[in-house]
């Protein structure tokens, strides 16, 4: 017995060891060569970046020049992304760029501030390492989304609202909020992880501040929300981006994509184990912290559970643990606060059994990766596009990515054929950014196109890719510039979504009062998503774009 006791004394001994020094640059060093090496671009990223490339040529923020349609979800990122590109950097580098000063910025943030606290900025090599362990994180740590942005707003957003328990001063509530409406003007579902520390702000409100410097101070911390929002309602005709109309008025029911969520839960458990536990075991201590009274923790578990729910209920998505990344980053900077004096060791342990001692690991990754694991309605997206997107690839290229669809786009560049003629297609990133801004493109998906975004999709739908049926006389009118919609309620609301998204004047009484219409429902007559839902037909005959048979 005494034996046993020494043998456990000795293990939680050393658990309780701090890490030794020499293993900060040796995990430095390894994050960075693992986050460079495995940078990566997807093919959605280049639907933002046909958009950056317009703007920086005169055309506005728009992705077909004719029309003005915010075909993003990130403001925030996108103009990150057109500040990089007006310096003649280009696009794709730009992305990487963005993303390795966001992600840097944001381990700096982890490890300096669990620093503080525990007296030496050494001992915060295990927050490298763990970054490293889940594969949610490296892979979109770059790939030309806003995740790497979203990863630094959150870890700043948190260490604001965590410093509100010891000052809650003008300056701390301004910075709250601010930082919350900089999360929204990134991706605007990335606020439900901050929601629940609002109910936290009664403390400061009780004790320190008065009503008027605490509602000042909120003011002035979401006016960046509110300027946007009126320069997005008075540009675009519309508070949210049509990304949001395409994939959330589809017509589909909770009950029809929380099955695809759950699944979405499930894959994630099964590619991504180190992920799924972490988030898990935050939001299971949900009810240790309120039993506790540790209301901070309390309100970032609360968050990490609203934000997985809300993620299920929308279907999941089809990019594997796209949408698991940033909760994880938030359950790192949890974890860095709560100072378990086991968790250091315990987190190099898991490195070294699920990343160093695991031979397809992205430590072991070369440029000629490909790995097409298809899971149902989801994707390994990095295998998919990877091996013609990756860094190393893009300096012994000429013509980069090496994609058969940006090799079509580039062709009709070099040799359009009937060149103010539209065509449709359900793969518009490539093709697009590469055809020029001359091309005129209709999305199936419709990410990128207003009219679509406003119908049922189909009934073979695919998560994430919510395809709608082409009106008859669409594409006609898109070519032509004349309505020729068949459809005679269509063809009304065809003309009126017109004055919203091409009129050259914005500042019109009647584009004005069409825009309040539109937005209070007052078209929705005019839209016939009462009928069944049907299968997709297809592209018509004469308007594919040219990607592959029928597309």
């Amino acid at each position: 017995m005494e034996l046993v006791n020494s043998v456990l004394e000795k293990i939680r001994s050393f658990f309780q060891k701090p890490l030794p020094k020499f293993l900060f640059p040796i995990s430095c060093i390894l994050f960075i060569y693992v986050v460079v090496l495995n940078s990566w671009v997807t093919e959605d990223a280049y639907i933002s970046f046909r958009t950056v490339d317009n703007f920086l040529n005169g055309f506005g923020l728009r992705w077909n020049t004719y029309e003005r349609v915010q075909a993003y979800t990130h403001p925030l990122w996108l103009f990150g992304l057109i500040f990089l590109s007006f310096l003649k950097i280009p696009v794709y580098y730009s992305s990487l760029i963005l993303s390795w000063i966001c992600v840097g910025a944001t381990v700096y943030l982890l490890i300096s501030r669990f620093a503080k606290r525990e007296g030496g900025l050494f001992l915060g090599s295990w927050i490298f390492l763990v970054l490293l362990t889940s594969r949610a994180f490296v892979d979109f740590s770059s790939s030309g989304l806003e995740n790497p942005l979203s990863f630094l707003l959150i870890v700043l957003f948190l260490e604001k609202a965590f410093d509100l328990k010891i000052k809650a001063d003008f300056r701390d509530i301004f910075l709250f909020f601010f930082y919350l409406s900089l999360s929204y003007l990134n991706r605007q579902d990335t606020v439900l992880l901050g929601l629940p520390f609002l109910l936290y702000l009664y403390k400061p409100l009780k004790e320190k501040l008065s009503w008027g410097k605490f509602v000042s101070a909120s003011v002035l911390g979401i006016l960046a929300i509110l300027f946007w929002s009126v320069f997005s309602l008075v540009y675009y005709g519309y508070l949210f981006p049509n990304t949001a109309y395409a994939k959330l008025n589809t017509g589909l029911t909770v009950s029809h994509l929380w099955p695809y969520g759950l699944d979405y839960l499930e894959n994630s458990f099964r590619w991504d184990i180190f992920t799924s536990l972490t988030i898990s075991s935050v939001i299971l201590l949900l009810p240790y912290f309120l039993w506790k009274k540790r209301i901070l923790e309390a309100a970032l578990s609360a968050g990490v559970g609203l934000y997985i729910l809300y993620i299920c209920s929308i279907g999941g998505d089809f990019m594997a643990g796209r949408f698991f990344a940033l909760p994880f980053v938030a359950c790192i900077f949890l974890f860095s606060e709560y100072s378990s004096t086991y968790l250091p060791r315990v987190s190099v342990l898991f490195f070294v059994a699920l990343f160093l001692l695991n031979q397809n690991s992205y430590l072991y990754i070369t440029k000629d990766y490909t790995r097409l694991r298809n899971d149902g309605e989801i994707q390994d997206e990095k295998g998919a596009y990877f091996r013609s997107t990756n860094l190393i690839r893009s300096v012994q290229s000429q013509d980069f990515p090496t994609h058969g669809w940006a090799d079509v786009g580039r062709k009709h560049r070099k040799e359009p054929r009937e060149p103010g003629k539209a065509c449709a297609t359900i793969n518009v990133g490539f093709y697009g950014y590469f055809a020029g801004e001359d091309r005129k493109i209709i999305d199936s998906n419709a990410l990128t196109d207003p009219l679509l975004s406003k119908l049922k999709s189909v009934s073979n739908w695919r998560i994430g890719h919510f395809t709608r049926n082409i009106p008859l006389g669409y594409l006609e009118s898109v070519t032509s510039g004349q309505n020729q919609i068949q459809d005679p309620h269509l063809k009304v609301y065809y003309d009126r979504l017109k004055l919203l998204t091409e009129s050259e004047d914005l500042f019109t009484k009647e584009r004005f009062m069409e825009i309040l219409r539109e937005n209070l429902g007052g078209n929705r007559n005019l839209i016939q998503n009462s009928d069944p839902r049907t299968p997709w037909v297809g592209i018509p005959e004469g308007f594919r774009c040219g990607l592959g048979v029928g597309y």
